[in-house]
Formats: structure tokens, C-alpha cells, sequence
């Protein structure tokens, strides 16, 4: 039978997800931990940064700011559409290729998450699955996977590895879901 010492002296590996400083004090070790959150931040970074471009330049089929602007209109957006177009496209992009890195995970989490949480407002009223632009189940998935990484952090396999958030995501997690919160009712109060 083995002990938890022995397990602290068996090398680990960053795709593990397990830390290489010695026994977890927060429950059993989970072996996968790090590539699962590597392949959630690609999933969440890539997909957002992906509508940033369509947002901002029109890559992808995308609309650009000025088709962006308009579309914001129909969704019940009409003050500062324009400015609105700019801040979400870059929100999507920096934020998007942040969490692919795996740096300040928690705030970029935050500013997609925000992103996301305006989406399902401006399309909760066209019903759930998504059917001509109307549903809201894409955008609320992207929220949810955002929300998750502002609690987990970007994990082992990532830029931050050595950073004070990194070990204890919790409280900068909660800061980071109140910045989206907020940033998302201001942007409801103020640009409909």
C-alpha cells in the first residue's frame, strides 16, 4: 500500500495537471486536469477571438464594425453602436487570445464572459436553439465555459503557471465576475 508521501516524490507532468511542489492540500490528484483546461481555453479563446476578427474586420464572412453596428441595432441596441462594435471586438480578440495563452486568464475570462452575458440578453427573447441568429444556446455555452475558467484559472499548461492567481484562482475570480457583471449592465444601460 502507498502513502501520500510516496506519491510526492513521484515526478509529475505539466499534461497531468498535478503540481510538481508536493502533495495537493486540496484533495486527490486529477490526472488530466491541465490538458482538459487546455482544451477548453482553445475551444473559449479561439471561437471568440474568431467573432473579434469577424467584428472588427469583416474576416470570416464577418460583418466588420460598421455591419456589426447595424446588427447591434436589430437586437435592440441604439445608442453608441458603433463604439459598442469596437469595445466587443476587441473585448472578443485580446480576450480571446489571452485565455488561449493561458494569461490573466481570469480577467480576459471576464470580458468574454461579459461579451457573452450580452448576447443572451439581446437574444433571450427569440427563444433558446438557435434559428435564423435568434436562439441563444451558442452564446450561453461560450458564457459558461468563460465562467468555469474564471474559477479554475488556465491551469498547468499555460503562461501563467507561476503566478499568485494561479494557486488560489478563487479571489480573483470572484473580482473578475463582478467586472463582468458589471461591465455587462453598464453596457445594457447605457447603449439601449
Amino acid at each position: 500500500m502507498t502513502s501520500a508521501d510516496d506519491y510526492s516524490q513521484q515526478p509529475t507532468s505539466v499534461l497531468s495537471g498535478v503540481e510538481d511542489d508536493g502533495p495537493a492540500d486540496d484533495g486527490p490528484r486529477q490526472g488530466g486536469l491541465g490538458l482538459g483546461l487546455l482544451i477548453l481555453r482553445l475551444a473559449i479563446g479561439v471561437t471568440m477571438g474568431a467573432h473579434g476578427l469577424q467584428h472588427l474586420f469583416g474576416l470570416f464572412g464577418g460583418p466588420g464594425v460598421g455591419g456589426f453596428a447595424r446588427m447591434l441595432e436589430t437586437f435592440g441596441y441604439h445608442k453608441q453602436t458603433t463604439l459598442l462594435s469596437w469595445i466587443t471586438g476587441i473585448t472578443e480578440l485580446a480576450g480571446g487570445a489571452l485565455v488561449v495563452v493561458g494569461l490573466f486568464t481570469p480577467l480576459a475570462a471576464a470580458g468574454l464572459l461579459g461579451v457573452a452575458a450580452n448576447a443572451v440578453y439581446a437574444k433571450f427573447h427569440g427563444g433558446f436553439f438557435e434559428g435564423q441568429g435568434q436562439g441563444f444556446e451558442f452564446e450561453l455555452v461560450l458564457g459558461l465555459g468563460a465562467l468555469s475558467l474564471l474559477f479554475t484559472g488556465a491551469g498547468p499548461i499555460s503562461l501563467e503557471r507561476n503566478t499568485p492567481w494561479r494557486r488560489r484562482p478563487l479571489p480573483l475570480g470572484l473580482v473578475s465576475l463582478l467586472l463582468a457583471a458589471a461591465a455587462s449592465v453598464v453596457v445594457i444601460v447605457l447603449t439601449r
